[in-house]
């Protein structure tokens, strides 16, 4: 059985909730041949400030946030490079999932 995909709706409210962490992929078999159990490798991440949010095994993932705000981002919300052509091509097709940020524009909803 396949996977339905998400397919974004919406638009940016420029909250700035999705500029405070930065958020990183990687393979779930390299960072458990790292720490050797997931509970090791949560608690390493824990005291460095870094959460693991989301584990799966099936796909070989693990989603991790790390809390470093943008340094494009204003007192008020806004990205100061959005208008300039500098904004990174990672920000311009952020979100494309569901990160439970309540703030966001965006919905996703199955295909």
């Amino acid at each position: 059985m396949f996977k339905k995909k998400l397919v974004r709706h919406g638009e940016c409210v420029s909250c700035g909730e999705c500029c405070q962490k930065i958020r990183i992929s990687a393979y779930l078999k390299h960072s458990l041949n790292q720490h050797r159990t997931l509970d090791e490798l949560v608690k390493y991440y824990s005291y460095r400030g870094i959460t693991v949010t989301e584990v799966n095994e099936k796909e070989n993932y693990i989603n991790y946030e790390v809390p470093i705000p943008c340094n494009q981002l204003t007192a008020d919300n806004k990205c100061k490079a959005h208008e300039t052509g500098e904004k990174p091509f990672i920000c311009e097709r952020y979100p494309w999932y569901d990160d439970n940020i309540e703030s966001c524009g965006y919905s996703f909803v199955k295909e």
